[in-house]
């Protein structure tokens, strides 16, 4: 993926931040609508990549349609070979799947992120995988 649009990704992540934190629906949908059509634009291309759709996935407020941009990401992370991305984005499918009470599904997740994090220097999401691994176990 180009640089150029890595930093458009950036730029619209930090806007939906900023738009969620001063609760502006107006300017937070507006935003995530370009990174939508930004990412569907790209499908396929060669600048489709997986923090295209971990984006997108991150700032989707309704748990069901996040996990299937999340396994997106994750089959595009999967064929670049990305332990990193791998990583994260099972991290965050387990977060969502916890969410929605769904905990042994989770744990299968997050055990998939707990090995390809195995092959990061990202010590803070081992340590985020887990704490939450800790925290579904006491809950099953």
């Amino acid at each position: 993926m180009n640089t150029r649009i890595f930093k458009q990704v950036e730029e619209l992540a930090l806007g939906l931040v900023a738009a969620a934190e001063k609760d502006d629906d107006v300017l937070f949908k507006g935003l995530y609508g370009q990174l939508d059509q930004l990412c569907n634009h790209l499908e396929g291309s060669k600048n489709d990549h997986p923090v295209l759709w971990e984006t997108l996935a991150d700032f989707t407020e309704e748990n069901p349609q996040a996990l299937v941009l999340y396994r997106k990401a994750y089959l595009l992370a999967d064929s670049l070979k990305d332990n990193e991305y791998k990583a994260s984005i099972q991290f965050s499918l387990g977060q969502r799947l916890s969410e929605d009470g769904a905990h042994q599904e989770a744990l299968e997740e997050l055990s998939l992120s707990e090995k390809f994090a195995a092959f990061t220097e990202d010590d803070v999401l081992k340590q985020d995988i887990q704490e939450l691994i800790a925290e579904l176990k006491t809950e099953i």
